[in-house]
């Protein structure tokens, strides 16, 4: 199934993020924390407070590199974090900047979300711009300047709903 939303439509992060995530605690020990990335099979944790403020990431780099007792030991502080309302090409474009594969998503401080590569390889395979003028279309998580077939500049955004990706 696809809707075709407005010509001005940008996919935001909100739609994509994962909200039900797995945090740690700067208390938590650094074989606790190595145990639990190894079992689940995940790269790095947010690092959340008491309140649920961001105030760290910890990865399976830091555990390595890195010597201490508890996350608040080793963990990465200064996290690069942006708004649910971010687009999806603005992280693309921080991972890319940053060498990251996962952006922690805040509002006012606190957690709310978590896009990694696998989130937007995904949107990417969803998404599709469509030339209003000839009907020809493009993948990407960015509006093209125009169209290559016949120099359009008026796209639709199209999004394919699979609601077993969660998306």
């Amino acid at each position: 199934m696809s809707s075709t939303e407005q010509n001005d439509a940008a996919v935001t992060i909100r739609e994509i993020m994962t909200t039900d995530i797995i945090t740690t605690s700067p208390e938590a020990t650094v074989d606790t924390i190595a145990e639990e990335l190894r079992s689940r099979g995940y790269g790095g944790l947010p690092v959340v407070d008491e309140n649920g403020y961001l105030i760290g990431m910890v990865s399976e780099y830091d555990i390595i590199s890195k010597r201490g007792k508890t996350v608040r030991d080793i963990m990465s502080r200064g996290v690069i974090s942006v708004g649910d309302e971010a687009s999806a090409e603005q992280v693309t474009t921080l991972m890319g900047l940053h060498g990251i594969r996962r952006v922690p998503i805040v509002r006012e401080g606190k957690l709310v979300g978590l896009v990694t590569r696998s989130d937007l390889l995904r949107l990417y395979s969803l998404v599709r711009w469509t030339c209003q003028t000839c009907g020809d279309f493009e993948r990407g998580l960015s509006r093209p300047e125009k169209c290559t077939r016949c120099g359009s500049t008026d796209f639709a955004l199209d999004v394919e709903r699979r609601t077993g990706e969660g998306f």
